[in-house]
């Protein structure tokens, strides 16, 4: 494959062992790193994809990025997967679920859920409910966070309801991660009606951390 012999190629180049340290060091030594920092990772993604990038298999590029050690990958696996979107099929929340087993941590689920996933029950929305269903049933936390985060700019298309169950199976968990997802997916909400989301915090118990967050901008 052209486009991910080339970024292979061109991130490698890049090596900088000072810059991996620091990354590695911010998410608490989870994954390795070449050290390349988001604007150059950009530019060398932008001229690359420009070249190589399109008529390629999205699942196929995506997949073999995603796979390799250094983290600079699976940001770029994204980014191709986000470019993909008009090709996009049912591979998709697979692709997701599999990662998510993987090699995740907040800053892949973090686009994972409200840049893929939201634009992608939008077209699908007859998945959606199995999706969620069998997130909430996982044992790995990271599947309720792409649950709790996939409506996040959604505004007045939110489905509430949906909100409301997942939040409440969720609400007294004790990771953080979880805690802090709750309160970021209220707190965005509250952007569109503040009113729902005090209501919604004065009549139903959650975590400090939750509640503090929902809470953050609303007077």
């Amino acid at each position: 494959m052209n486009f991910v012999f080339a970024i292979k190629e061109a991130f490698y180049a890049l090596d900088n062992p000072e810059n991996a340290y620091w990354m590695r060091w911010y998410m608490r030594d989870q994954y390795p790193f070449i050290g390349i920092k988001k604007p150059e990772r950009g530019v060398v993604f932008k001229a690359i994809y420009k070249e190589y990038g399109r008529g390629e298999d999205w699942f196929e590029v995506c997949s073999k990025l995603f796979a390799m050690p250094e983290r600079e990958f699976q940001y770029v696996a994204m980014e191709y997967m986000l470019k993909a979107k008009k090709s996009w099929d049912s591979r998709i929340p697979e692709l997701i679920d599999r990662w998510v087993d993987e090699k995740t941590w907040w800053d892949v689920v973090d686009v994972l859920s409200p840049k893929v996933l939201s634009d992608y029950f939008i077209l699908f929305p007859e998945q959606r409910d199995m999706w969620v269903a069998r997130w909430m049933q996982s044992p790995i936390f990271w599947h309720q966070r792409l649950c709790i985060l996939f409506q996040l700019n959604y505004k007045s298309q939110t489905d509430l309801e949906l909100l409301r169950q997942v939040i409440l199976s969720l609400n007294t968990s004790k990771e953080f991660f979880i805690q802090k997802a709750i309160g970021w997916a209220l707190r965005q909400y509250a952007r569109t009606d503040a009113d729902w989301v005090r209501a919604f915090v004065e009549e139903h118990k959650l975590m400090p951390l939750s509640k503090r967050e929902a809470l953050k901008h609303i007077s």
